[in-house]
């Protein structure tokens, strides 16, 4: 999720990464990064529930009743380990979105001089 952020030249911290690999030679260990793939599967969950989420002055968090409608569409049940790690993921996401959205409000324009 932080390698999506956008610099301050609007590029992905994943774009300046690679960049620098490639001019460098030297790989950022953020840009070998996977899922574990015991965590694979929740991961592909969580995408599933990111991609339907709700929005609207902002991203709303996930609720229960998301995840048991989900879950009662498909037919999966979760475990409460599961449970509470998608609701870690989401606190997380939702983080680095209003970091994000700080970040790029606290950008502005600079105001132009009189004489």
């Amino acid at each position: 999720m932080q390698l999506s952020r956008r610099e301050g030249d609007g590029a992905t911290l994943r774009t300046h990464l690679q960049r620098l690999a490639q001019n460098t030679g030297r790989v950022d260990p953020r840009l070998q990064a996977q899922v574990p793939a015991a965590a694979q599967h929740l991961w592909e969950v969580f995408v599933a529930f990111a991609a339907q989420r709700r929005s609207g002055m902002g991203m709303h968090p996930l609720t229960f009743a998301d995840i048991q409608g989900w879950c009662g569409l498909y037919g999966v049940r979760l475990s409460p380990w599961e449970l509470d790690t998608l609701f870690e993921l989401d606190a997380a996401t939702l983080r680095i979105a209003a970091d994000h959205q700080r970040r790029a409000s606290a950008v502005t324009p600079p105001t132009p001089q009189h004489p």
